[in-house]
């Protein structure tokens, strides 16, 4: 397992073990692969940059509390301007791509 999905994983189980709205909300995030997989890389890069979340937030130009809530899938639907901000305080890009079903 990568620390990508160690930090994933730890992020579920947080939210999973609060109980109420954050369990139910740990159970959407768990649900939807994309955002998790997005939520981990976002962490990651985050990471990798050396960075703390309270540095992120100033980059993008908001508070901790929205770092910290898109990266524990407290808020289960970040908006693209939000994911495109937090991308550039870290230094990385956002790749938008379709792909059809077979």
């Amino acid at each position: 397992m990568n620390e990508q999905d160690r930090v994933l994983a730890r992020t579920i189980e947080q939210l999973m073990s609060r109980g109420g709205r954050g369990a139910r909300r740990g159970r959407a995030l768990a649900a939807d692969r994309t955002l998790q997989v997005l939520v981990a890389d976002l962490v990651a890069a985050r990471a990798a940059a050396g960075m703390t979340q309270q540095a992120v937030a100033y980059r993008m130009s908001s508070t901790k509390g929205v770092v910290s809530r898109l990266e524990s899938g407290v808020r289960t639907r970040p908006t693209l301007t939000t994911i495109e901000k937090y991308a550039r305080a870290v230094g990385a890009i956002i790749e938008i791509r379709v792909r059809t079903r077979r």
